[in-house]
């Protein structure tokens, strides 16, 4: 399976998998969902039997809150960047950068810093995730790297 951008992951196929399953994006701030299984394997017997008889809708609607998972995972401490809470500002209640960034406090510099460590936890809580609820559809995902600037040919 290709490998994602992260950025257009969480702005396109996430929505795609929430409409699919019919989640309204009110749900999501407005009820508090039970997002990981009691047992300690993070899976039981009922959770496992259900997701093999999954309809599509039910299947877009556990991809959508898997991925979910993977944001509500990430840590939101204050002298860590607050991950959880710019995942959740920018790519769930839709505001802006500007507007995040006001929303977590923080300068321009930190905010850029702390966006790009959230979407790099992210990434990572979100492979441990699609593995655990057993979620291979959901693509690979990557950081864009920037391009190095290389000096312009001289041109003859």
């Amino acid at each position: 399976m290709e490998s994602k951008d992260v950025n257009k992951f969480l702005k396109k196929d996430f929505w795609g998998y929430m409409y699919d399953g019919g989640i309204h994006p009110g749900q999501l701030t407005g009820t508090s969902f039970d997002l990981a299984p009691a047992g300690h394997s993070n899976t039981n017997s009922t959770e496992k039997a259900y997701v093999d008889t999954m309809s599509k809708a039910e299947r877009a609607q556990y991809l959508a809150l898997t991925v979910l998972v993977a944001i509500k995972d990430c840590t939101d401490f204050e002298y860590h960047g607050k991950h959880r809470t710019i995942l959740e500002n920018y790519y769930i209640q839709n505001l802006n950068n500007y507007q995040t960034q006001v929303k977590v406090g923080m300068n321009d510099s930190e905010y850029k810093t702390a966006k790009k460590n959230a979407l790099k936890e992210f990434i990572s809580r979100y492979d441990y995730w699609r593995d655990a609820r057993d979620c291979p559809e959901l693509p690979p995902l990557f950081y864009p790297q920037k391009p190095k600037n290389r000096p312009k040919s001289i041109q003859k």
